[in-house]
């Protein structure tokens, strides 16, 4: 796996969740064709992001995806939309504000002309050892894991990804990780570098990135919103994404992981956009059983959850196996904390979705009939998707690729 690989697949979802929104989009009467340029804008700066071997122009793309992304958040055009976008704003700003600032610090304290390119600084770093350096590591680490959503700045997450439509919720939740992981690599490799650190950023991240999963965890037990699961089950995976990245893998499965992260977060919440189109209420606890759901509906959700935890099938799960073999085989046992966290958010997730399984079967509703059988053909595109990610990674390993040496 490679970031080419990784971009390939990131557009092939973008102009599926692109074409949902184009030809299935409901969550209010605006004039979609206005709004589609934005759309594009939003996952064409961040792909660019991935590419750029500079901090500040890194920075400057992902933090104008903070406006562009609080505008899309509005698109349902109500109070709650608008409320959550302005918390958006606020807290990704005050996040990147602090990032920033740990970026110039960082390169003031590697040059004496001052200089953001990542290679200069990654080969001035250890000849530089002070103070100044492990302050500008640790506050752009730091702003950074706000972008992430990981504790104790996650308080976004939930409420944005729930009360945008679905289709923004799976472009958020498929490409803003994927771009802070990559400008978060770095900064790691460097802390690795700094011989003796006071207070090492890169162990800051694995004890947010742990402290994430378990409010997950936690905040998991009292919801009973479909959206706040889904938006649950997003953000456990960001605060295991900040455990990864203490790993430092290899760049085969860390792209590995990247691109699973893509596919697995867009395939539930475009499930989730189907399904909630056949659903009167989105408080699981008020659907009467009787009101009827389409089984396809249920099987599309339902896999994607155990897509995103439990099925060998999934390069998730690939990307996951991959990276407790290399805690193995470093001796951090400790990593096993990881799939035990996963086992339980999963078992509890089932537990909450349990009464939609329950659900009796019927037909599509008509009023959403043909909306409902696009957002269905392009579901099952993705999970087709995620199916040949999976077994081109088992393939690679198979032929000694994956660092499997």
């Amino acid at each position: 796996m490679n970031i080419y690989i990784l971009t390939a697949v990131a557009i092939v979802i973008i102009l599926n969740l692109f074409f949902s929104i184009i030809f299935s989009f409901t969550k209010s009467k605006i004039s979609i064709k206005r709004w589609s340029p934005l759309i594009l804008l939003f996952s064409f700066v961040l792909v660019i992001s991935w590419f750029m071997t500079d901090f500040a122009t890194q920075w400057v793309l992902i933090e104008a995806c903070t406006l562009i992304g609080a505008l899309l958040i509005s698109m349902s055009q109500n109070e709650k939309a608008t409320n959550v976008a302005w918390k958006f704003l606020f807290l990704n700003s005050f996040g990147m504000g602090i990032a920033f600032l740990g970026l110039v610090i960082l390169s003031y304290g590697v040059h004496n002309v001052a200089s953001m390119n990542i290679e200069l600084i990654m080969e001035h770093i250890q000849e530089k050892q002070n103070p100044i350096i492990e302050v500008g590591i640790w506050l752009a680490v730091f702003g950074y894991s706000t972008k992430l959503g990981l504790f104790p700045n996650q308080y976004w997450v939930s409420d944005t990804y729930s009360e945008s439509p679905s289709q923004i919720s799976a472009l958020f939740a498929a490409l803003i990780p994927v771009s802070v992981s990559i400008v978060l690599r770095p900064l790691i490799r460097m802390d690795e570098l700094l011989l003796i650190p006071h207070l090492s950023s890169k162990n800051a991240l694995l004890v947010m990135g742990i402290a994430t999963m378990v409010y997950s965890i936690l905040t998991l037990y009292q919801v009973r919103d479909i959206r706040r699961i889904t938006s649950l089950i997003a953000m456990f995976h960001n605060g295991a994404i900040g455990v990864f990245l203490w790993l430092n893998t290899s760049d085969e499965i860390f792209y590995l992981a990247l691109t699973s992260l893509v596919v697995i977060k867009a395939l539930l919440f475009a499930s989730l956009g189907a399904v909630r189109l056949d659903l009167p209420s989105r408080i699981i606890d008020e659907i009467d059983p009787k009101v009827g759901l389409h089984p396809i509906l249920k099987f599309i959700y339902l896999g994607s959850i155990f897509m995103a935890f439990a099925v060998p099938i999934s390069p998730m799960f690939l990307s996951d196996m991959m990276a407790m073999r290399m805690a193995v085989k470093h001796s951090y046992y400790w990593y096993t904390i990881v799939p035990c966290l996963g086992i339980t958010f999963f078992a509890i997730t089932l537990y909450k979705i349990l009464p939609i399984m329950n659900i009796e079967s019927r037909e599509f509703n008509l009023e959403n009939n043909n909306i409902i059988r696009i957002r269905i053909g392009l579901v099952l595109f993705i999970f087709a998707v995620s199916i040949l990610i999976a077994v081109y990674g088992f393939y690679m390993f198979s032929i000694g690729g994956l660092d499997n040496a």
